[in-house]
């Protein structure tokens, strides 16, 4: 299933691209995809890399929603 680590790192054009942004190992950034969270201390540094890049990612795309939700907020 899709969840919104997948929805965040398709934006940034794939795991290698986002943890280059972030700074950190390929692995790292993957596991928070195989985990499909991101931990709350680097929530802010995607966030600042997103803006910084001029992506479309806001703080409500690290709540994710139930399938349902997703369609009634689109």
């Amino acid at each position: 299933a899709v969840n919104y680590v997948d929805l965040i790192v398709e934006k940034f054009g794939g795991v290698r691209a986002l943890a280059r942004e972030l700074d950190k190992p390929k692995s790292t950034v993957g596991s928070w995809s195989e985990r499909g969270s991101i931990p709350d201390s680097e929530k802010p540094n995607v966030l600042s890399a997103a803006q910084r890049l001029g992506l479309e990612i806001g703080q409500a795309d690290f709540f994710p929603l139930a399938p349902d939700q997703r369609k009634a907020v689109a």
